[in-house]
């Protein structure tokens, strides 16, 4: 809502690089305490053994994941389309970084207005966007412990797996509810509103009423046909991002005996929750990946690990970036005013 937007925009740009940093550090120092001193030099030696065509591999795969991950724009906003979703979320993804919020917000906006798509029809599209995903990351367990038990080693967080993905439907429940059901919207929102305003005395129920019977309205009518394909490309997203984590664990010479990948898999989907604090759990998720597949090989795969999930979040984090930046130069260096150049 508004107020919250106006509550991100007074935060100083440099809180969320500095709380990024200090994630990071507590992780590290958590690995090196539970896990044992890393061997940086062997670290080092594992990622000297990556080639050219290697990086190159990793860098087609990052595109199919980039291509999946936008694939619900292209569902949920007519007419927009899974190249234009994708140039959309690649310059989405680069001002989430250097820009503070809503900057990516803002920049959505934009190009959606470029390709004369209505922004409130866009914003619609982009919040179905989000909210497929966090289904999605929460479901993910159920994914991960249904591979593990058929063709891993099995697992002990059962209890865990279920959990999330009951949140996960209950999630789901909710948006249908809300986009099949006008008067539920309304309902929904009014009772968070009143719950808000306890909080903060400017906001407005009523304003966030108006604000969920539009969304309603702007993604009711494709709703059954675009959610579950949604879902579907996110899920397959995932995979890719294993994909890419697995071919880096093999290119650092991390055999299949050692680390299968059945287990890598199911792993990763299994502890997907964990991406969800800022810059996809950058240190959390890697310090339960890394541990985890130290279970499997043993203490002295843990150079070839670490290079490997190194490799995988640099490919990942900052691959995006990078190609956004290319995405947005290009963009900003069309004539004001030709198909699709940014206002």
């Amino acid at each position: 809502m508004p107020d919250a937007d106006a509550d991100q925009r007074t935060r100083p740009v440099w809180i969320r690089p500095v709380l990024v940093i200090v994630v990071v550090a507590v992780c590290g120092w958590l690995a090196s305490t539970f896990l044992g001193a890393i061997d940086w030099a062997s670290v080092g030696k594992a990622l000297s053994r990556l080639t050219a065509w290697q990086m190159l591999v990793l860098v087609a795969v990052l595109l199919v994941r980039q291509t999946l991950n936008a694939l619900p724009l292209a569902l949920f906003i007519e007419g927009l389309g899974a190249a234009r979703a994708l140039l959309n979320d690649l310059v989405a993804s680069l001002m989430a970084v250097v820009a503070p919020p809503p900057g990516d917000i803002v920049v959505r906006v934009a190009m959606f207005r470029t390709w004369g798509i209505d922004a409130s029809r866009g914003l619609a599209g982009a919040t179905m966007n989000m909210v497929a995903f966090y289904v999605n990351r929460f479901a993910a367990p159920v994914v991960g412990l249904v591979v593990l038990a058929a063709l891993g080693s099995g697992t002990q967080r059962v209890a865990a797996a279920i959990a999330s993905g009951v949140v996960a439907l209950v999630m789901a429940v909710v948006i249908s509810l809300m986009v099949r059901r006008e008067r539920f919207a309304a309902r929904l929102a009014r009772a968070s509103g009143n719950v808000a305003r306890r909080v903060r005395s400017s906001v407005d129920p009523e304003a966030w009423v108006g604000a969920a019977t539009g969304f309603q309205e702007h993604v009711s009518a494709g709703y059954r046909r675009a959610f579950p394909r949604s879902l579907l490309a996110l899920t397959a997203m995932v995979l890719s991002d294993a994909c890419i984590l697995l071919l880096a664990l093999r290119f650092v010479g991390v055999s299949a005996p050692q680390v299968p990948a059945y287990e890598v898999v199911g792993i990763f989907f299994l502890a997907y929750p964990l991406t969800l604090p800022p810059m996809m759990g950058l240190g959390i998720y890697d310090v339960v990946l890394l541990g985890a597949f130290m279970e499997l090989g043993g203490a002295a795969l843990e150079p070839e690990l670490v290079a490997a999930i190194t490799v995988w979040r640099a490919v990942t984090l900052l691959g995006p970036v990078l190609i956004g930046g290319i995405v947005t130069l290009v963009w900003r260096s069309r004539p004001r005013g030709s198909p699709g150049a940014v206002s």
